[in-house]
């Protein structure tokens, strides 16, 4: 992800934040479980890093009918 034209601050490389992005940065996404289980976090922590207010990432919710919701970065203007 090219920070310098989105406005975008990278997490510190190794962070679990860093591999939160990479799990959301995938094409299939990742569920809210999926991704605190991974990270050995809260699912109400996971949850919170999430919102808008905490990250410049323009993170999508795919609502899905009777299974988890899935969260991915949503692609910028240009496909970057």
């Amino acid at each position: 992800m090219n920070t310098q034209t989105t406005g975008v601050i990278a997490p510190r490389k190794g962070s679990k934040l860093a591999k939160l992005v990479t799990l959301l940065s995938r094409k299939s996404g990742v569920t809210l479980i999926k991704a605190s289980n991974m990270l050995d976090w809260q699912k109400h922590t996971t949850s919170a890093t999430l919102t808008p207010k905490n990250r410049s990432y323009n993170i999508e919710r795919e609502t899905r009918v009777g299974k988890d919701a899935i969260y991915r970065i949503r692609e910028q203007a240009g496909g970057t």
